[in-house]
């Protein structure tokens, strides 16, 4: 089954049932019906308010049988409208540089500046330094304070989407998900255990004891305490799972289910290392979707007890009444795959259908060995994932994940460029050049040279380029996660002869690059849980005082107010966005949309008002207040976590050999820039992400890469070398008269 159609069966969600028609329930916090303008299908509701029917009295012990009903929905796309990108034809008056800028109007304020970096900026038009701020606002409200023109960058706006994004993703885990997966897999066992004691047939009742020990590792994961009735040899094999996955340390034979599980991906880590709340929920969906039930062996051969225990879990999950069981699965699933997208791997949903065609509509458990080769059938007809690690000892055969991490494209990309032996690792430029960046391509060959390490390289990268690069924007945009991709792809283009001077060269399509993999890094660190990894301030046609300058980029600014948008919209019409965050998201489309006229105003060649100069101004106190209020906080430094105060975040995106490749952004770096307005020539500065990739011995959280910027930072990539100097250019000197707000 393709990857569409699974968009269609799993996200639009079949809804099963117990012994009746509940299957078109909808829960309290999901009761608001969509505008169609915006998504095809409501999430379902938390409690149902709608008129449920009596269940059914239960059968008697020893004859239990499992209704099942099946109901398709359309998915749904981030909106019914698809983005339709601008026709731009840039203007930008052509202007030229000293060789000893001295036809830079107010460059005897930079004087903080080193001769190699006034040498970057007369040969490239701008330079990029390293701070030690901790927030790219930092940068833009010391502009502010020392009436430096401020040059508002891509990066400051990804920055605070990536502040919302997450914010957002954890607050519906610790209000909702947290409780909804405990109350879940307190069903499961339930459920389970009422089977276990029932059956006859001694395959599916070992089947039905795995099953108990894998929720039962789950439940300990959560916190939760084994029932008294739980079998002893199900609670000794989860108590020895449960101390693996504490351990974290690596690959290992699992006690329970014999094939080898890569233990350290239960390290806690991206945001869920800020409470206990969500260090439980970490392990415990992690364990749900790393650990598979596979349908075949390593050598491809049936593997019919796994596939018994897969069975006997969605005969439970279907067991259980509506909103103890599927409501709460769905619940779940649906709201993380909207931020995160679809499981690479078989559904309990998909698993669920060929049960009703094999087992009828009310199987029962004790016949399930006798309807193997059928059921075979149908597993035939299932897909596999798209993310297959190549590592000795991981099950890579079709399966089944109770909750399985989901397919992101960058993963899938990462994977089919590396080989074991001979490019274990990967690097993110292969994800841009793949998305079709000429000049990622032009850094493979000339820094990372893979097609020399491995000849099959250039077949696999043609194959995946052909594949991406032919996608429609539909399909670029299913998910809160690929449109974030999408706008990141605006950024990588090669610019024309209408464009300013600093972006007419390698250095800036460096940066750029720069930009999209720092911002890479953020979105791969907010959904650690859920991507799959591969493995191998306050307030004439003179020119005003003090300029300012937009990023000219109009198409991204764009893309990003339109994903902003649909975001809010969805998130809104699901009833999981208070009131208070959907007016912060108002502003911040406002101010994307400002900043889009800005900089469609400056790739034509006009001069920007004096209004808005002035709101660039206090850019700066925008984005704080922005990020502070997002972060539920009136200023940030009263951000509760030490760690959230940082930008720098880290994530693992890739395994080989108990080895991990690591992408971050660390403290805020610096730009000068220097623009044409009003006929003359100004430096402006702004902040950009400081991007790292490197190799580590150990899954990284962000409290350790923060601590390791202190103590031992890593190398830069070396593609940064053509725009970046590695050397702080110290403070810019503060003016006689400062620059006051009178607030």
């Amino acid at each position: 089954m393709n990857k569409k159609a699974l968009l269609v069966l799993s996200i639009g969600m079949i809804l099963i049932s117990v012994g009746a028609c509940a299957a078109h329930e909808t829960s309290e916090r999901l009761n608001k019906e969509p505008e169609p303008s915006v998504v095809e299908e409501s999430l379902p509701e938390k409690d149902g308010n709608a008129d449920i029917p009596s269940a059914p009295d239960p059968q008697p012990k020893g004859s239990r049988q499992v209704k099942m009903n099946l109901d398709f929905k359309p998915g749904f796309h981030i909106s019914s409208e698809e983005y339709k990108p601008l026709t731009i034809e840039a203007k930008v008056p052509a202007y030229s540089l000293n060789a000893d800028l001295s036809n830079i109007e107010n460059m005897d304020q930079f004087s903080n500046l080193t001769q190699e970096q006034r040498a970057m900026i007369s040969k490239n038009g701008f330079v990029v330094t390293p701070t030690d701020s901790q927030q790219l606002f930092y940068i833009y409200e010391d502009n502010t304070y020392k009436k430096i023109p401020g040059f508002v960058t891509a990066d400051s706006v990804l920055q605070l989407y990536h502040i919302f994004y997450d914010y957002s993703l954890r607050n519906l885990e610790t209000e909702f998900l947290c409780d909804d997966l405990n109350r879940l897999n307190e069903s499961m066992i339930r459920e389970l255990t009422n089977e276990y004691q029932d059956a006859d047939n001694i395959e599916v009742k070992d089947s039905i004891r795995k099953m108990l020990g894998y929720f039962g590792v789950a439940g300990l994961a959560l916190g939760q305490e084994l029932p008294e009735d739980f079998p002893a040899e199900a609670a000794d094999l989860a108590r020895q799972e449960y101390d693996l996955v504490q351990a974290a340390s690596g690959k290992a034979a699992s006690p329970m289910f014999g094939f080898d599980i890569e233990y350290s991906l239960f390290k806690i880590r991206g945001h869920y290392t800020r409470s206990d709340e969500l260090g439980k929920y970490f392990r415990a969906m992690s364990w749900y979707g790393i650990v598979p039930m596979p349908f075949y062996d390593e050598k491809g051969q049936r593997d019919e007890e796994s596939a018994i225990r897969a069975i006997v879990t969605v005969m439970a999950l279907c067991k259980a009444p509506a909103d103890s069981g599927v409501k709460l699965w769905e619940n779940i699933y649906s709201t993380t795959s909207f931020f995160a997208g679809e499981s690479d791997d078989i559904t309990p949903y998909e698993v669920a259908q060929a049960v009703q065609t094999v087992y009828t509509n009310e199987p029962d458990m004790n016949q399930i060995p006798h309807k193997l080769e059928d059921f075979y059938r149908e597993v035939e007809q299932m897909r596999n994932a798209d993310i297959l690690w190549k590592m000795e000892g991981i099950v890579t055969q079709p399966q089944m994940r109770f909750m399985g991490q989901r397919y992101i494209p960058d993963s899938e990309i990462l994977q089919e460029l590396t080989e074991p032996y001979k490019r274990p690792f990967p690097c993110g430029m292969d994800v841009f050049a793949v998305f079709g960046s000429e000049r990622a391509e032009e850094i493979l060959d000339e820094i990372y040279q893979p097609k020399q390490q491995w000849d099959k390289y250039e077949e696999n990268f043609r194959k995946l380029a052909d594949q991406f690069r032919s996608q429609t924007v539909e399909e670029q945009t299913g998910n809160l996660y690929n449109g974030w991709l999408y706008c990141l792809k605006s950024l990588t283009s090669r610019v024309d002869s209408g464009y300013p001077l600093f972006m007419r060269n390698t250095a800036w399509e460096d940066k750029s690059l720069s930009t999209a993999l720092g911002s890479w890094a953020e979105i791969r660190h907010d959904t650690i849980l859920y991507g799959k990894q591969s493995g191998t301030e306050c307030g004439g046609d003179e020119p005003p005082e003090i300029l300012g300058y937009v990023e000219p980029n109009p198409e991204f600014f764009n893309r990003l107010l339109w994903l902003t948008t649909a975001t809010r919209e969805n998130l809104s019409d699901r009833g999981l966005l208070s009131d208070s965050m959907k007016y912060k998201m108002l502003d911040f489309e406002d101010m994307l949309d400002f900043l889009k006229t800005c900089a469609w105003k400056e790739l034509n060649g006009e001069d920007l008002s004096l209004e808005e100069h002035y709101s660039l101004l206090t850019y700066g106190g925008t984005l704080e207040y922005l990020s502070s209020s997002i972060a539920e906080a009136s200023d940030w430094y009263l951000v509760e976590s030490d760690t959230d105060k940082h930008m720098a975040v880290i994530a693992d995106v890739h395994t080989s050999d108990s080895a991990y490749l690591e992408a971050g952004v660390g403290t805020a770096a610096e730009i000068y820039v220097a623009v044409s307005q009003y006929g003359k020539i100004y430096l402006t500065r702004g902040a950009v992400f400081d991007y790292y990739e490197f190799v580590s011995g150990e899954r990284l959280t962000d409290e350790e890469w923060q601590e390791q910027l202190k103590q031992n930072p890593p190398q830069r990539p070396p593609f940064t070398d053509s725009f970046m100097d590695k050397t702080s250019g110290g403070e810019v000197p503060v003016p006689d008269e400062p620059y006051s707000t009178g607030c």
